[in-house]
């Protein structure tokens, strides 16, 4: 693998103000990709009544994202995922406050909270639950490991710490009551065992990795040690611009725009060489149906079934690559 210099200035997050406008092929890959999440996700909704991290979580964190840089997007697609994850969770909230009631177990809880968050949701009875569940299913040592290994989405407790930490931060309250301190404190204290797990563990995979330099941003951790996961993810690009979910893996689209989304999140600016290499091995790699396909490494641990989406047995990682795509590609736009 060809390491890329990285002599460049790459520190202090940039307002994009006054940048130029990417050019119409980033734009309409935007839009195609867009298309294809909007349409995955509602078809999930008529196979399944359960919330997905791959369907649900990513479709709301890259459709609200489009919103909040400009992008137009079909008047009922946010409004209904979102009242899909609110029903199912918000059924369970009581056996979700007592540590049951999601199969996913962490995972589903720390995507859930974060998605719920980036879609912009107010803090509610739901969003409480899922913090209890959080702070009720944080080990001693600050981890919340996954209860199953469908990687990469699922299975990377790097993953689930960092989604954790940037949810429990996103809804904690900001009232005066005894009852809003408390809670701030456990929060703030799960935060910090949180952010020491992070510093004391080492990444294996990318998608360890990605989410090790954004959990580490989340948590606003020392600046060396942000550098030192930065520049370790910035090592490991390809000729080619893309990045691999496993070292002995050719490069893909879900690893590529979970990188470039952790890069930019911690300060990166998206006009650097790495940035826009990556940001061209995206757009090469993207299908004319608007989806990035990438063939998925999973063992089936349930029943399949056809969404309808592009990849075939390997449309669910698909459509979170798209979204990890998508989401890369709204970087070079400013937020409205």
């Amino acid at each position: 693998m060809k390491r890329l210099c990285l002599t460049l200035a790459l520190l202090g997050t940039t307002s994009l103000a006054g940048a130029a406008e990417p050019d119409g092929a980033i734009k309409t890959a935007i839009e195609k990709g867009l298309r294809r999440i909007e349409a995955g996700a509602a078809s999930y909704t008529t196979h399944r009544q359960c919330f997905s991290c791959h369907h649900q979580a990513m479709a709301l964190m890259s459709l609200s994202s489009a919103q909040k840089h400009g992008f137009t997007v079909s008047k009922d697609a946010l409004p209904k995922q979102l009242d899909f994850s609110l029903t199912y969770i918000g059924e369970r909230k009581e056996q979700i406050r007592k540590g049951t009631g999601l199969g996913g177990g962490n995972s589903m809880a720390a995507y859930a909270l974060f998605s719920l968050g980036a879609a912009g949701h107010t803090a509610d009875e739901t969003t409480t639950a899922l913090i209890e569940f959080l702070l009720g299913k944080q080990r001693a040592d600050g981890s919340w490991p996954p209860v199953t290994q469908r990687p990469p989405t699922e299975g990377s407790t790097f993953t689930n710490v960092a989604l954790a930490i940037r949810g429990l931060r996103d809804y904690a309250p900001k009232g005066d009551g005894k009852d809003a301190e408390e809670m701030r404190k456990r929060i703030d204290q799960a935060v910090e065992r949180g952010k020491d797990w992070l510093l004391k563990n080492k990444p294996a995979t990318m998608e360890d990795r990605a989410s090790h330099l954004r959990g580490l941003a989340f948590a606003e951790a020392n600046k060396d040690a942000i550098d030192a996961a930065r520049t370790a993810l910035l090592k490991d690009q390809h000729d080619d611009g893309s990045w691999s979910q496993l070292s002995d893996m050719d490069g893909d689209a879900y690893a590529t725009g979970i990188v470039l989304t952790a890069l930019r999140q911690s300060g990166v600016d998206p006009s650097t060489p790495p940035f826009q290499k990556g940001i061209q091995y995206l757009l090469k790699t993207q299908s004319e149906d608007g989806a990035w396909v990438v063939q998925t490494r999973s063992r089936p641990i349930q029943t399949f079934f056809d969404n309808g989406d592009p990849g075939g047995k390997s449309q669910f990682i698909s459509i979170a690559a798209t979204s990890w795509a998508v989401q890369a590609l709204l970087e070079l736009y400013p937020m409205r």
